[in-house]
C-alpha cells in the first residue's frame, strides 16, 4: 500500500541521516506505543511495524539483541510468540525521559539573563548544568525562564550579573551562536509535515507508523537539546514542539491510541 506522501517523506528522513540506529527506533516505540498499551510488543507487531519503516527483519533482531544484553528490554515466550517490554532499569529510563518527551509546550513570557563573569570556569559551569543546561549566547550570556532558575545554575549565582529585561534585539552574531547547534533540518521537517497532515485521514496502521516516526525525531532533538523554548521567536525547537502538539491527538485518535496518550502533549502551561 503505498504511504501519503507526508509519511513517505517521514520514513525517507528516517533512512537519510546515515546509519540507522535501529536499536532506538525500537526504544520509540516500545514508549511510544508498547508502553501504554499493557507494557509490552510481540516480535511480530514489532516485525511488522519495522518493515512499514523499511527496516529488515534480520536488523530488527539484532537491534533486540544488543537491548536485551545491556539489560534495557525483557522478554518473554508465549508457545512460539516472543514478547518484549522495557526492564526495571528500561523502564526506569524512560519515565525520566518522557517527562521531557511529552512535556506541554510552556507559554514563557518572561526569561532572566545572567551574564557570567570573565573568571568563571566554563567547562566546571557547563558540567554542573548539564541535565538541563540553560541557553548560552556567546559563552558569557545565559538565559532561562525567570519563574526558576536551572539547578545546575544556582551554585554560580553569585558569580552573574542578573536581570530581567529582554534585549531589544538578539544580533545575527546572537543567532549564528546558537542555532547551528540545533538539527534545524528535523525541526522544520516535524513543523512542515506535521502541517501537511493536520486534518488528514490516515489508516489506523498509518497513523501509529506516524506517531512512531515523529516522536522519535522529537525525541532525539528533546534529549539533545533541553532548551526547548528560547526568547526569539524563530526557534526552531519550539515551532517543531507546537506543530508536534497540535497533531498528536488527532493521530492518537485515528490510531485507537490508548487513553494515557490522550494526557500527552496536551496543553500549554502558563
Amino acid at each position: 500500500m503505498e504511504q501519503p506522501a507526508p509519511l513517505a517523506q517521514l520514513i525517507h528522513h528516517l533512512h537519510a541521516q546515515g546509519r540507522l540506529r535501529v536499536w532506538s527506533v525500537i526504544v520509540t516505540i516500545l514508549g511510544e506505543l508498547a508502553e501504554p498499551e499493557g507494557g509490552e510488543i510481540s516480535m511480530s507487531a514489532l516485525l511488522e511495524l519495522c518493515a512499514a519503516l523499511e527496516i529488515e527483519p534480520q536488523a530488527v533482531r539484532t537491534a533486540m539483541s544488543r537491548l536485551s544484553k545491556e539489560g534495557l528490554v525483557a522478554g518473554r515466550r508465549a508457545g512460539r510468540q516472543a514478547f518484549y517490554r522495557f526492564s526495571s532499569t528500561g523502564l526506569e529510563q524512560y519515565h525520566r525521559a518522557a517527562r521531557w518527551i511529552y512535556a506541554a509546550p510552556q507559554d514563557i513570557k518572561h526569561w532572566c539573563y545572567g551574564l557570567i563573569g570573565p573568571d568563571a570556569d566554563l567547562a566546571q559551569l557547563q558540567k554542573d548544568c548539564a541535565a538541563r543546561p540553560p541557553l548560552i549566547f556567546g559563552a558569557r550570556l545565559a538565559c532561562w525562564p525567570d519563574a526558576a532558575m536551572p539547578e545546575g545554575l544556582i551554585p554560580w549565582r553569585d558569580r552573574l550579573v542578573i536581570f530581567d529585561s529582554a534585549p531589544l534585539i538578539f544580533s545575527d552574531w546572537a543567532r549564528n551562536q546558537v542555532f547551528p547547534a540545533l538539527s534545524a533540518e528535523s525541526c522544520a521537517l516535524i513543523a512542515r509535515l506535521c502541517g501537511a497532515l493536520d486534518g488528514r485521514a490516515l489508516t489506523a496502521p498509518q497513523a501509529r507508523v506516524t506517531r512512531v516516526l515523529l516522536v522519535h525525531f522529537w525525541r532525539r532533538l528533546v534529549l539533545r537539546y533541553p532548551a526547548i523554548e528560547a526568547p526569539l521567536d524563530d526557534w526552531p525547537l519550539a515551532h517543531a514542539h507546537r506543530a508536534l502538539a497540535g497533531l498528536y491527538p488527532q493521530l492518537v485518535r485515528m490510531s485507537d491510541g490508548a487513553p494515557e496518550c490522550k494526557t500527552r502533549f496536551k496543553c500549554v502551561t502558563k
